[in-house]
């Protein structure tokens, strides 16, 4: 967890944290998937903690979109393929405008 000079903003990072966490295990995604989505946002600043909940609990849709692109970033980058990160990022653009559409 980050350090912060105030001790009110670890608990309120950690509170957003565990209500971030608690959207994630309450998906339809699989077990591995929620843990490794746990694990992506536990290193997380707390804005981009509101705005993946804000995104979720708008859509949770985007939960296994989130999933899926970090499950296929790390496939990239274990076995080095430079036109799979290609493809990955130019997707990648492809979800925040949809994102920003639905806004």
């Amino acid at each position: 967890m980050r350090q912060h000079k105030e001790e009110n903003t670890i608990r309120m990072d950690r509170k957003n944290f565990q209500e971030l966490k608690k959207i994630i295990f309450d998906s339809e995604i699989s077990f591995s998937e929620k843990e490794d989505l746990g694990w992506l946002f536990a290193d997380a600043t707390d804005e981009e903690i509101a705005a993946a909940h804000e995104l979720f609990t708008e859509d949770s849709a985007w939960i296994k979109k989130i999933s899926d692109n970090y499950h296929s970033k790390k496939i990239a980058l274990l076995t080095d393929d430079a036109n799979m990160w290609k493809k990955i990022l130019t997707d990648e653009e492809d979800l925040v405008k949809t994102a920003k559409k639905g806004k």
